[in-house]
């Protein structure tokens, strides 16, 4: 993978890597997946001639798509940190998957990357009619969460709480099943909106990519990449880019929106 992106990378990426393994590689990975799909991405003499950020630049037809990848940790110290559970034979047992500190540290890396976006628009860096995305790889943390109904960007950018299912106790057949509305995400102190996709001040931000792939689970079919746009972008990227595994759209439903992932044959998911 090195050899093939080497001539995309910042000079001081083999320092880095040292450091940040998982982030770097992160980036590498999302460099030559993109390599492989066919997309041409701007080498890092040109890169560095502008600005030198962010991380890649997609070449397409005059037209540029940006990416900013971020991997996060698992969290300082305290209530919102990802703490790994003990194991049986140490004295541990049954504890909940920690999906609210997930989700916080997944809000936490979109905001950050995305005031980084917001001010390389500012500089000139970024062009008003350039695509923006933010990619966050949740490799740290991935083996506490699942891809199932939807993944956890999902309930992170949009209002959508925790699954539901109505059972007729007589016949046992399922009456409904859904997701609850849910504006923030609780922590003990400040809950944080899950709205950044129903908000304007991040119409500059054209969609975010995500995945728990990492080097220690490469396969797509445990942990795909997804792209989830935002209905709101002032410039979209468009639909079946051909890159990635899942692909979320999000449209108006009435009063209410609806997601699809538009990749597979699965029903839609109402947003509250």
């Amino acid at each position: 993978m090195w050899d093939r992106y080497e001539p995309y990378a910042d000079p001081d990426f083999r320092h880095d890597f040292a450091r940040d393994v998982d982030g770097r590689f992160w980036e590498m990975y999302l460099g030559c997946m993109l390599l492989e799909a066919g997309r041409s991405l701007l080498p890092v003499i040109g890169r560095q001639r502008q600005g030198g950020k962010p991380d890649l630049c997609v070449l397409e037809d005059g037209h540029r798509v940006w990416i900013k990848a971020i991997t996060p940790d698992q969290g300082a110290s305290g209530s919102d940190q990802i703490v790994r559970p003990t194991p049986i034979n140490e004295g541990g047992g049954l504890v909940a998957a920690p999906i609210c500190q997930a989700q916080l540290r997944a809000s936490g890396a979109f905001w950050t990357k995305a005031q980084k976006i917001g001010r390389y628009i500012e500089q000139g860096v970024i062009a008003a009619g350039d695509t923006r995305i933010v990619a966050i790889n949740a490799s740290r943390f991935g083996v506490y969460l699942t891809e199932q109904p939807i993944p956890l960007i999902m309930t992170t950018l949009f209002p959508i709480g925790d699954a539901y299912i109505t059972i007729d106790r007589e016949t046992g057949n399922v009456i409904e099943e859904g997701f609850h509305a849910a504006l923030f995400i609780q922590r003990e102190r400040d809950p944080i909106p899950r709205t950044a996709f129903f908000d304007e001040r991040f119409a500059n931000i054209s969609g975010v990519i995500w995945s728990r792939i990492g080097i220690g689970n490469l396969s797509r079919q445990v942990r795909p990449i997804t792209y989830v746009h935002n209905p709101l972008a002032q410039v979209p990227l468009p639909t079946k880019w051909g890159v990635w595994d899942r692909e979320f759209v999000i449209t108006r439903n009435g009063e209410g929106w609806e997601a699809n992932d538009i990749l597979a044959q699965v029903a839609a998911v109402e947003v509250p």
